[in-house]
C-alpha cells in the first residue's frame, strides 16, 4: 500500500461501514464451522492492522500474517502476539497446519495469485476451510485500486476457476454490497473522467455517522438474504 494507508486503515476499521460490514460477515461464516472451540487454529493471511484477527480471536487460536512490518506493528499495539512476517506465496508454516484460513481482500495484491492459492492450500488441513474476499468486476478498476497497489478485480467465475485449480472443493461464490453496486458503479465511471492523479489515493470518504451506521444496517439486511441466496 502507499505511504499512510496503513495508518488510515488501523483509525477505521472498527467503524468505517465498509470494514465492519465485511468483519461481521467474516465471523457469522466462521462462526457455523469453529462452534467457539479454541482448538480450533485460524490462519488471517494478509491480517492488515489486525481488527479482523481481534474478531476471529473468539472462534479459534489465530496467526496473522503480513509482508508489512508497519501493519505488524500496529497489531502488537491492539494486543495481538500470534504474527508472522511472510509474504502468501511462502507461508512458514507445516502442512495441513490450520483449521481455517482467511484472506480478506488478499490475492489482488499478489503477482501470482495461482500460486498464493497453493501455499494458503499446502497450509490448510484437508478438511479444512478458506474464506476468500476480493474487489469484484474489472471495470471497477480506480485510482482506489492503485493506492492499495491491486494487481487485479475479479468476477465471481474467474475466482471460483483459481480456486478449483489449486486443489479447492469450491462450496460457495457470491457477491456482497450487491446493494450499493449502482451508486458505486457511477462514482467510478466519474472518477475515471474527471481524476487523473500522479499520487493515486483511495476513495475511502467517511461519511456523517448516521449515514455510516445506515449503510452498515443496509449490509446487514444483506447479509441475511445472503443466508439463502447468492448475491
Amino acid at each position: 500500500m502507499h505511504e499512510g494507508e496503513y495508518e488510515a486503515m488501523y483509525g477505521l476499521e472498527n467503524s468505517y461501514w465498509w470494514y465492519v460490514a465485511r468483519r461481521i460477515l467474516a465471523e457469522e461464516l466462521l462462526s457455523s464451522e469453529t462452534n467457539g472451540r479454541k482448538s480450533v487454529r485460524i490462519l488471517d493471511v494478509g491480517c492488515g492492522t489486525g481488527a479482523n484477527m481481534c474478531a476471529f480471536e473468539h472462534q479459534g487460536t489465530t496467526t496473522g500474517v503480513d509482508t508489512s512490518i508497519e501493519a505488524l506493528t500496529f497489531c502488537r499495539t491492539r494486543g495481538l502476539q500470534r504474527l508472522v512476517l511472510s509474504a502468501v506465496e511462502k507461508l512458514p508454516f507445516d502442512d495441513q497446519t490450520f483449521h481455517v484460513v482467511t484472506a480478506l481482500d488478499v490475492l489482488e495484491h499478489t503477482d501470482d495469485d495461482l500460486n498464493a492459492l497453493r501455499e494458503i492450500q499446502r497450509v490448510c488441513h484437508k478438511d479444512g476451510l478458506l474464506l476468500v474476499t476480493v474487489p469484484a468486476y474489472g471495470f471497477l478498476w480506480s485510482e482506489h485500486d492503485e493506492a492499495l497497489k491491486h494487481r487485479r478485480r475479479y468476477a465471481a467465475h474467474e475466482l471460483r476457476n483459481k480456486l478449483t485449480i489449486t486443489g479447492f472443493e469450491v462450496v460457495r461464490t457470491s457477491y456482497f454490497i450487491t446493494s450499493l453496486f449502482f451508486p458505486i458503479l457511477v462514482m467510478r465511471i466519474w472518477q475515471g473522467i474527471f481524476k487523473h492523479s500522479t499520487h493515486p489515493k483511495t476513495s475511502l470518504y467517511v461519511p456523517p455517522s448516521w449515514i455510516n451506521a445506515s449503510l452498515i444496517g443496509l449490509l446487514g439486511l444483506e447479509r441475511k438474504l445472503f443466508r439463502w441466496i447468492n448475491l
